[in-house]
């Protein structure tokens, strides 16, 4: 179920726990951002809370399931894979620029 909110943590313009996700009303026509949302949907419907556990945990699984959904939202042509790559930067990774875009390649 997708809800339009406000109520978004700043800095970002959805996010998925399922059985939702939140998207900033001005962004319900971004296909390709709810695309990303909707990648980790799936991924938290098989194994949830152990999902959110290790995505607030571990970096390595955190950086997989977003390199996974920003692909998803680069095939869409939502963002540009250096746009993905510098938004990686924020989630605290530990990451270098070249590392995200390898990543992402």
């Amino acid at each position: 179920m997708i809800i339009c909110t406000n109520l978004i943590p700043k800095g970002f313009s959805a996010c998925s726990l399922w059985p939702f996700v939140f998207l900033r009303p001005e962004h319900r026509s971004d296909t390709a951002l709810i695309e990303h949302e909707l990648v980790h949907y799936r991924e938290q419907a098989w194994i949830m809370p152990l999902w959110v556990v290790l995505y607030l945990v571990s970096r390595k699984f955190r950086l997989a399931a977003e390199v996974r959904a920003y692909t998803r939202q680069i095939e869409l042509g939502g963002v540009t894979r250096e746009q993905a790559a510098h938004a990686l930067l924020s989630y605290r990774l530990g990451i270098t620029l070249d590392s995200a875009m390898r990543a992402l390649a």
